[in-house]
């Protein structure tokens, strides 16, 4: 880095060499050289019908990620409810492979809904000499959904009426 005004000097002359040169024109036409691209109207135009470009490639990307989120809910909700009967499937075959009495409509639910496992279900099963007598898993589902009292609750206050009565 130079610190002397000689330096400064050749600096400023290889910049001036360093730029375009005006063409000169005719004294007498007043006219003023014509750029193209450097007025303001035209810059702004510009930028506006970029700026709408982006904006709408914006909101395509944005409706392209909402229909996929919609979607994958969907999906996610259709395998949660496949997670379900499974479940049920999964503890009226287990009741059954213990030798427990199961009722008549789970074993028709499992026997539609997993015919496979309602086979193995009877093949695996171990008789039992005081087997013991379940509710229904369908039921206990729709109660739980219902927000409505379970069965053990009912039951607790059906003992305590008969108590009071003797």
């Amino acid at each position: 880095m130079e610190l002397s005004v000689n330096g400064r000097q050749r600096r400023a002359a290889q910049a001036v060499k360093n730029e375009p040169r005006a063409e000169k024109q005719p004294a007498g036409t007043g006219a003023a050289p014509k750029r193209t691209g450097s007025d303001k109207a035209d810059w702004s135009q510009a930028a506006l019908a970029f700026l709408r470009e982006m904006d709408r490639q914006s909101m395509e990307e944005e409706r392209k990620r909402l229909e996929a989120k919609r979607q994958k809910n969907g999906e996610l909700e259709m395998l949660s409810k496949s997670l379900d009967v499974m479940e049920k499937c999964r503890k009226i075959a287990s009741r059954i492979i213990k030798g427990d009495k199961v009722p008549p409509q789970d074993e028709q639910f499992l026997m539609e809904a997993d015919p496979e496992g309602y086979k193995l279900a009877l093949a695996c099963r171990v008789p039992k000499e005081k087997p013991k007598e379940w509710e229904s898993v369908l039921e206990e589902e729709e109660e739980d959904g219902s927000g409505g009292e379970t069965a053990d609750s009912t039951e607790a206050a059906e003992t305590a009426g008969e108590t009071a009565e003797c």
